[in-house]
């Protein structure tokens, strides 16, 4: 990465629902890239999967796109894109990154570069296979993701992302582009599923994610058993 580069970050994801630590991953993102590499992020765009993505208790992208819009209201750079979740089909990262990529570039210029922020949970599933046998992400997909974009990956309790990249043979070639980062001021455990399960139970997840969206679960009743 060329220091002062003009950068815009991506995440992808269920954000079923979503919570503190995805707003807090893009924002760590960006304070790693402007006060230690003296980059400019110029935006970051949250952008959830489409309702065919098929997991377990996702509920309609129309509720995980308007609780996004409400977690991140309060923020002059994170705003969320409902390109990929109004697909009436699954879309694979590396086409919503050369989505992306196009749009962000047309509208900050040419020398933007779009970077993938994930968090270490992801990066292990980069070598998950399907029942089927199949691999769940494509190895060219993840060659190209890691050599024309690049990541910014969140350690993330429970995840190995130094172990896994360390088993993918093209990911050496791209080292310079693959940053593995902490949050001492933030380090939470908290996810989606935990969410769920606590809100399934009939129990409080206030301070977990931001009281708007949590008035919105609450008004839409979901999550409940």
């Amino acid at each position: 990465m060329i220091r002062g580069s003009k950068i815009a970050l991506l995440a992808c994801g269920s954000f079923n629902p979503p919570t503190n630590l995805h707003f807090r991953m893009m924002e760590r993102a960006k304070d790693f890239l402007e006060v230690e590499h003296g980059c400019h992020v110029v935006t970051g765009i949250m952008s959830p999967v489409a309702d065919h993505f098929g997991k377990k208790d996702l509920v309609s992208s129309v509720h995980r796109f308007r609780m996004l819009e409400l977690g991140s209201a309060s923020s002059h750079w994170i705003k969320p894109d409902n390109w990929e979740c109004s697909r009436n089909q699954w879309t694979r990262t590396l086409e919503v990154l050369q989505h992306h990529q196009e749009k962000v570039q047309k509208a900050f210029g040419n020398d933007t570069k779009l970077m993938l922020v994930c968090g270490g949970d992801m990066v292990d599933s980069f070598q998950r296979i399907l029942p089927n046998g199949e691999n769940l992400w494509n190895p060219s997909d993840i060659e190209k993701i890691l050599g024309e974009y690049g990541l910014i990956v969140l350690e993330r309790e429970g995840a190995s992302p130094e172990t896994t990249l360390a088993g993918i043979s093209v990911a050496s070639k791209h080292l310079s582009n693959i940053f593995i980062i902490q949050d001492p001021a933030f380090p939470n455990g908290v996810s989606s599923t935990r969410l769920r399960e606590a809100l399934k139970q009939g129990k409080s997840i206030r301070y977990c994610t931001p009281d708007p969206v949590i008035d919105y679960i609450l008004e839409h009743n979901l999550y409940r058993s």
